[in-house]
């Protein structure tokens, strides 16, 4: 076993598969293996066994994959991760279990590697001392006693917890600068894909699976046809969140663009905030757009100076005037509505929240993971909790879990930024400090979403959050000046 898991972490697969991509005696073999089983199982068996055999041949070689290279597998993880919701929308497919999968299988590599290799280094932080903590109040979740479901609790820990297990992953996977800057590729690339399928969404028009998939729930439908128009939503669940997201990632690059990155990189950047920008535009939330002020002054605060200032005063002076402007556009007013004083849905966001604090107040460990919302609805339908709606990510923490969970929560996130605002500070690279930069502008920006919206803990954000977070652990590893001066303080 032990020579088997060897040959699987230290070299003989991954070259064979990764380096030399199969063109080897091993590789020959295997397609002249599968060619005559293939024959074999459609001549006696039929078509319906020899599909299901090549379904088995290509997943072998992306598990074997998986297992003997971390850059693999976290790709596959965040491309999987990412199209989750898209996929779900039309095909009744187990995507959420195979990426559970692939994470355990991550996880056991990790295991062996860490059993084999003894250096536990890029796991003896605080940060992974507050996300385990986080981690396991979860899992022991099941065991509260007024919990609603306990059926629920195996869907809803997956993404409160669960997902969460990629922040150890890549904090492994994270060897240094290139592998982090890999790993950003392709989330940024991810993401300014589906801002181009958004404006695909809104010149070209939806395809018939989408708006079959819209006019299926007429909730859905109302809540995206609004003003004579349907609000894009991209590859998401809607257009709220891909408006965060956007708002997110934009700022994001606004960091990285700090950096002495080559030209191209920052026009590349730049073409890509107007992409994402004016898709968040057609998709008409209001969370996003009122989140771009607070991405600007937050970047002022980190990134004081003469140009900087300027710019923040001319986005302001060019902000205000735009919100001022007369519109009979649909989607200049659902823009300007987001800054209206008088915007009834905020009221009305305040009044279930004073409504349900005496109810948080009842039980220190709240009434249990999938009690409210969607999963509350499907596993709990006949309780009020089920119809609440907590729109906050917080609110909806508190009454799962309870204050104690929230608290636990809390201590997560402050522990978090609190370690990226130090090593932002503290780091002397360029291209580091611009990195360092962009991660500080997505969590805050991710945490004050999280008040109005659910925006840390659902796909593709939970992925990224951890992902970052882990990215940002183990940066300041990389920057001779830190490693110098800091490190062994």
């Amino acid at each position: 076993m032990g020579n088997l898991s060897n040959r699987i972490q230290g070299g003989f697969i991954n070259k064979a598969i990764f380096v030399e991509k199969l063109n080897n005696p091993l590789g020959y073999l295997l397609l002249a293996l599968a060619g005559v089983l293939m024959a074999y199982v459609t001549t006696m068996y039929g078509f319906i066994y020899s599909f299901l055999l090549l379904v088995g041949l290509v997943a072998l070689p992306v598990l074997l994959g998986v297992v003997g290279n971390f850059r693999f597998g976290m790709t596959l993880i965040l491309v999987i991760g990412f199209f989750t919701e898209e996929i779900t929308k039309f095909f009744s497919a187990p995507v959420g279990i195979a990426n559970d999968a692939l994470l355990l299988l991550l996880g056991i590599s990790l295991m062996l590697r860490l059993i084999k290799e003894r250096n536990y280094e890029p796991f003896r932080h605080p940060i992974t001392v507050v996300i385990s903590i986080w981690m396991l109040y979860n899992i022991f979740a099941v065991l509260n006693p007024v919990a609603a479901t306990r059926m629920g609790w195996l869907y809803a820990v997956r993404p409160m917890a669960g997902i969460t297990f990629i922040y150890f992953i890549t904090a492994y996977a994270v060897k240094d600068f290139a592998s982090a800057k890999y790993i950003v590729k392709v989330i940024l690339g991810l993401v300014v894909f589906s801002g181009l399928y958004g404006l695909k969404q809104e010149w070209f028009g939806f395809s018939n699976a989408e708006m079959a998939w819209l006019q299926a729930d007429p909730l859905r439908f109302m809540l995206i046809y609004q003003w004579g128009r349907i609000r894009v939503f991209s590859i998401y669940s809607d257009p709220t969140t891909m408006g965060i997201i956007f708002v997110y990632i934009s700022f994001f690059i606004i960091g990285l663009m700090t950096g002495n990155f080559k030209r191209k990189y920052k026009i590349a950047g730049a073409i890509s905030i107007i992409v994402m920008m004016l898709a968040s535009a057609y998709g008409g939330s209001r969370t996003p757009v009122a989140l771009i002020p607070v991405g600007v002054i937050y970047f002022l605060i980190l990134k004081v100076s003469k140009q900087t200032m300027m710019g923040v005063a001319f986005f302001f002076v060019l902000g205000t005037g735009f919100m001022l402007k007369s519109t009979g556009s649909g989607v200049i007013y659902r823009l300007q509505s987001a800054f209206s004083t008088d915007d009834a849905s905020v009221q009305i966001r305040l009044e279930h929240q004073a409504f349900v604090q005496p109810f948080l107040r009842e039980n220190p460990f709240g009434w249990g993971l999938a009690s409210i919302g969607e999963w509350g609805k499907r596993f709990n339908p006949d309780s009020w909790m089920a119809d609440f709606a907590h729109d906050s990510g917080f609110i909806r923490i508190a009454a799962e879990l309870g204050y104690v969970g929230l608290f636990i929560y809390m201590v997560f996130l402050g522990t978090s930024m609190y370690f990226m605002l130090k090593y932002y500070f503290l780091v002397r690279d360029p291209k580091i400090k611009a990195f360092y930069l962009g991660i500080n502008l997505v969590f805050f920006i991710l945490i004050i979403a999280n008040f109005p919206q659910e925006a840390i803990v659902i796909l593709p954000t939970s992925l990224f959050f951890n992902i970052l977070l882990a990215i940002g652990m183990r940066l300041k590893d990389f920057d001779p000046h830190y490693v110098k001066f800091h490190k062994n303080r």
